[in-house]
């Protein structure tokens, strides 16, 4: 135990768990040499590697090296111990606190609030997913401090490393050492600039992953630009110098060091000469020795805050991808029939996944719009079970579609294009397989297809940075039976050779399928620390509806939240506030609190109105919202002017030809004039997109 009594629990090192694992393992079943597709790890007739934790490390060795990291990252998570609570931070201080109190294999998820309506929205749909019995809040909590010049940041993170590693060692170096003389060695590598807001998910996927850091000091390029070739180049050898030091053997698929997770906010394709496409994906380059050289090590790449970078951690550490969701927009014809997503979700059940289809024929954009009304993942929060799960459930979401960076196309298009505005709410956390060009050129831009999947809490991706044109894309069934076959996400779903290319991995790249570990009974003691359960039931005890609805929505508490913003709005208006308002409409449109939803949509003040969140809301329920109002001529007319005054300026022509494809049964003439009214804001090629909307419109 620790002396600030963190954790109160029978707490096992690692070491203390050898002997205890035993893990399924798949045979393989294809004979191409440049893509391996095992079967799926449920297969009964697999054989089975067993024995103590050293020993089953041993049989990885025996299996394709391409599948080894994913065999030994799912292995190490498999074994961890989680206490079933989740501690919510709000600074550095209380951040290094809490994963220091990380007991060897024995772990509870971080969440860090940053105060923003996205931190709250990822921090709520980790906890739907993860179903704690208790979140707490810390604040100002122990003695170190994220200060001071590069040298001391890194003395910081390595002591929170050692002591979240194992206490009773002075340096994490000589307790990998000790693990390392027993046969246990991390996959990967996790590459970092203290100085970067990815430091905190760093930390966290060191501890997790047992992987030890490698510094650096990231190239000057921000996340919105590309690096250029020297500037990945020098990185590269930053990195391989890194390696190098570990000690441990790294220069081939295979070894030891297999991945390599680039914790930095840099830029996440690489320039590589004057022409448009002269583009590579920035994780595809690192892990080559030279640019067209042989892979070494897959690599994922973090980006954003603090807290979205430990969101992603954390999911990667503590959520299994039990449910599996296709959507396949391609035909039959080849070569588009390769990536059946028919075939992807028989994989995915072959595997013991959940999985919800969409292929022929309801795979339009039409289905797509309908489908999207109620969120995706949402059997998982609503399971009456759910407290039942391992360690949480997660989506896999595998998609196909074409089009560019701001659009998708899928068939049947007889109401415009797909826009980012279309994605859909994702329930809980979301790994992603996207066979669609250009979806990460702007990853951080939430204007592009890319961006607003990573803004709804998508926690690992692999998508475009350029057009890779199909061929660059592995097949869907085949990512579906190689992740089946617990191979780790990046190397997945990236062909086994050839030179670097635009298909990028955003998030950890060794996440796999499988569980990610076990509940044990434990508690967590932290002077100061507040139960949000308990701050919720004083708060609306004494009136303040706006934090205790907060604490609601953070808690996962949908249900509570909609019923409480209906009551509300129905025997205490006056104290349904705009802000009040804006907190509860997620909570109402996860609910399917739809019409509910617009008579809080009503309350806001202008800027809740013009909050992208809420537009979004609005318009993914605009299908039920109007077919509903379909014979009700005052709540018709209701809906219609919300929808009319909130057109979002990102997707206005979209969103207007959605609009007047309502209201065309009953005049064309006033449909239409929903699109002209857009006419005099648009210029050039947009000009001529509102007239193809407005031809549809009349015929």
């Amino acid at each position: 135990m620790k002396d600030r009594s963190l954790l109160v629990v029978c707490a096992c090192s690692l070491l203390a768990l050898v002997g205890r694992g035993a893990i399924a393992q798949a045979d393989l079943g294809s004979d191409d040499p440049v893509l391996i597709v095992p079967k799926p790890r449920e297969v009964k007739a697999s054989p089975t590697m067993s024995g103590t934790l050293p020993e089953i490390f041993a049989q990885i060795e025996d299996q394709e090296e391409i599948r080894r990291a994913g065999l030994k990252a799912n292995l190490l998570r498999r074994v961890q111990m989680i206490v079933p609570t989740v501690v919510i931070v709000e600074d550095a201080s209380s951040y290094l606190y809490a994963i220091s109190n990380w007991e060897g294999a024995v772990r509870f998820p971080i969440l860090w609030d940053d105060g923003s309506v996205a931190s709250r929205e990822d921090i709520a749909r980790f906890v739907r997913a993860f179903a704690p019995e208790r979140v707490l809040r810390i604040e100002g909590s122990g003695d170190e401090r994220w200060t001071g010049e590069r040298d001391q940041k890194e003395a910081v993170f390595n002591r929170a490393l050692s002591k979240a590693i194992n206490e009773k060692k002075a340096d994490w170096r000589k307790a990998l050492e000790d693990l390392s003389d027993e046969g246990i060695v991390s996959p990967g590598i996790v590459v970092l600039d203290v100085e970067d807001k990815s430091w905190a998910a760093a930390l966290a996927l060191c501890a997790g992953r047992l992987a030890p850091p490698v510094f650096v000091t990231k190239p000057k390029s921000s996340v919105y630009s590309p690096l250029s070739a020297f500037d990945a180049d020098t990185l590269e050898l930053a990195i391989e110098r890194g390696a190098r030091a570990s000690g441990r053997s790294w220069e081939t698929i295979g070894d030891d060091i297999d991945a390599i997770t680039l914790a930095l906010n840099t830029g996440t394709l690489i320039k590589t000469g004057p022409g448009a496409r002269d583009r590579l994906s920035t994780t595809d380059r690192i892990g080559r020795r030279e640019a067209r050289g042989t892979r070494w090590a897959w690599c994922g790449q973090i980006i954003g805050n603090e807290s979205r970078g430990v969101y992603q951690a954390m999911c990667a550490l503590f959520l299994s991808l039990d449910e599996g969701f296709v959507w396949d927009g391609y035909s039959q014809k080849q070569p588009w029939g390769q990536y059946d997503g028919t075939q992807a979700g028989e994989a995915l059940t072959e595997a013991g996944l959940e999985v919800e289809v969409h292929d022929q024929p309801r795979y339009t954009l039409k289905d797509w719009k309908l489908r999207m009304v109620r969120p995706v993942g949402e059997s998982i929060a609503n399971a009456p079970d759910n407290r039942d799960i391992a360690a949480g459930s997660a989506v896999l979401f595998l998609m196909n579609s074409k089009g560019a960076s701001n659009v998708f196309d899928l068939p049947g298009v007889v109401d415009g294009q797909g826009k980012p505005g279309h994605m859909p709410m994702l329930e809980v956390p979301t790994a992603l397989h996207i066979v669609h060009s250009f979806s990460l050129q702007s990853p951080m831009n939430r204007k592009t297809v890319g961006g607003r999947l990573l803004e709804r809490g998508v926690f690992v991706y692999a998508g475009s940075v350029d057009e890779p044109f199909l061929g660059g894309f592995v097949p869907t069934p085949a990512i579906a039976r190689r992740l089946g076959g617990t191979m780790a996400f990046a190397a997945a779903i990236h062909f086994d050779s050839g030179d670097a290319w635009k298909i990028t991995v955003l998030g950890d790249p060794l996440v796999t399928l499988g569980p990610a570990g076990r509940r044990v009974d434990g508690e967590i003691k932290i002077d100061g620390s507040i139960d949000i359960e308990q701050r919720a039931k004083h708060g609306l005890k004494d009136g303040d509806y706006l934090g205790g609805m907060i604490d609601l929505v953070m808690l996962g508490h949908d249900k509570s939240a909609a019923r409480l913003a209906i009551a509300l709005m129905k025997d205490k208006p006056e104290a349904f506030a705009p802000e009040v308002a804006l907190v509860s409409i997620p909570s109402l449109f996860r609910r399917g609190e739809y019409t509910r939803m617009l008579d809080a949509y009503e309350r806001l003040d202008a800027a809740g109105r013009k909050d992208p969140l809420m537009q979004d809301l609005l318009w993914l329920a605009s299908p039920y919202l109007l077919a509903r109002a379909n014979s009700d001529f005052e709540e018709r007319g209701r809906i219609e002017a919300l929808l009319r005054s909130n057109i979002r300026k990102s997707q206005a022509i979209q969103d207007a030809e959605d609009l007047a494809m309502a209201m065309r049964k009953r005049s064309v003439d006033n449909a239409v004039g929903v699109l002209e009214a857009l006419r005099p804001t648009l210029k050039g090629n947009q000009l001529k997109l509102l007239d193809r909307a407005i031809a549809r419109v009349r015929r």
